[in-house]
């Protein structure tokens, strides 16, 4: 890691998680309509879920990966003087945002998948409590090695080379 750069604190994380969080729902509300409009008028074809969860990949992708790969801050992270760069202190390129930002989706997805439990139609699925502990675990275990970690990796990271870095106010 960079001599001149500290790894992110936890909290400064989860807030630009949050922000970015919000963003990325926007982002994919107006891909939504665009395809909801693109589908319904001028196409005539009737919805499909797969093509829908393609293209909110695509445009989350888009969102994260060009900031990643253009100075390695999104809104949120720039909001919290956060960057993210490769382990030998190099910007990120296209496959690696790619990479991470897939991880990024699993990551959140566990987070959000117990909560969901506690909707009506999520109660009957038969193997819902299994995987809501699973879920439950892995996010302990990526809490834990995070905080085991010098460099305060988040499994996302381990997997994709990445560090999440406190970047001083005066170098952004």
């Amino acid at each position: 890691m960079p001599d001149s750069f500290l790894p992110a604190p936890l909290w400064r994380r989860f807030a630009a998680a949050f922000y970015d969080g919000l963003l990325l729902l926007a982002i994919w509300m107006a891909t939504a309509v665009v395809e909801e409009v693109v589908r319904d008028t001028l196409l005539k074809l009737p919805p499909n879920v797969h093509a829908m969860r393609f293209y909110m990949f695509i445009a989350g992708l888009a969102f994260f990966g060009w900031f990643w790969t253009h100075g390695g801050q999104t809104l949120g992270m720039r909001a919290w003087h956060l960057r993210v760069i490769r382990t030998d202190g190099a910007p990120l390129r296209w496959p690696i945002a790619a990479l991470r930002y897939a991880m990024l989706l699993l990551t959140w997805a566990a987070a959000v998948y117990p909560l969901l439990l506690h909707l009506p139609v999520a109660a009957a699925w038969s193997l819902a409590p299994e995987i809501s502990d699973a879920c439950i675990a892995a996010l302990i275990l990526g809490l834990l090695l995070f905080f085991l970690d010098g460099q305060r990796r988040a499994p996302l990271d381990f997997i994709a080379g990445t560090l999440v870095v406190s970047v001083p106010k005066e170098t952004q």
